[in-house]
């Protein structure tokens, strides 16, 4: 009986053991894991604050690939949508800033980022409407003002034509009145003609 007993006794401590062994192998993935998290974090947002964007989008969603739907996966979706709004950011995109805090959003229903994340959203969507509208408008005066330059040369091309008749009308006139020249010289010479003959017959 002594000899099951202790035959027992290290079969629980071995067991245990194996249960220490395995659950220490988790913990330490897990505490792998959070470090690089960790450092993807701490990384991106070096890079953010250096100006090199498309490196710290990178580095952010390594955090987010990391932390699996968990912290602080929901503050590198806000931040990468704060880099793709960047006013400095050369390769800014108010669709891609809008579908990161939308993954905030969806993703992480329960994160103190949402409300802002919504904020970012409404303003961007507006902001997108109102590029579209003034890029309608731009649109609309672009035609107005082809069809005023049609217009203007269409008019210079009737100006034209109108001068050109002015000129046939003139040039007539003046045909005219050297023809009328001719014939009323021509009538003086036939008076004389006339007035000799009956010089002539007197």
């Amino acid at each position: 009986m002594g000899r099951e007993s202790v035959r027992a006794g290290k079969h629980l401590c071995f067991c245990l053991a194996l249960l220490i062994l395995l659950s220490g192998c988790s913990l330490f993935k897990d505490w792998g894991d959070r470090h690089d998290i960790r450092e993807s974090m701490l990384q991106g947002h070096n890079l953010f604050m250096q100006g090199d964007y498309e490196q710290s989008v990178h580095r952010y969603r390594q955090a987010i690939l990391l932390s699996r739907d968990h912290a602080p996966g929901d503050v590198a979706s806000y931040n990468i949508g704060l880099i793709h709004a960047h006013p400095n950011n050369p390769k800014r995109s108010n669709h891609k800033a809008i579908e990161s805090f939308r993954e905030v959003i969806t993703d992480y229903a329960e994160s103190p980022w949402v409300e802002q994340a919504e904020i970012w959203v409404s303003v961007l969507e507006e902001n997108e409407n109102s590029k579209r509208q003034a890029e309608k408008a731009r649109g609309e005066l672009e035609k107005s003002n082809q069809a005023l330059e049609k217009s203007r040369q269409e008019l210079e091309k009737y100006k034209q034509v109108v001068e050109k008749s002015k000129e046939e009308v003139d040039k007539t006139r003046q045909e005219m009145e050297k023809s009328k020249k001719v014939m009323e010289k021509a009538n003086q010479i036939d008076i004389q003609i006339e007035k000799k003959k009956r010089a002539r017959g007197k």
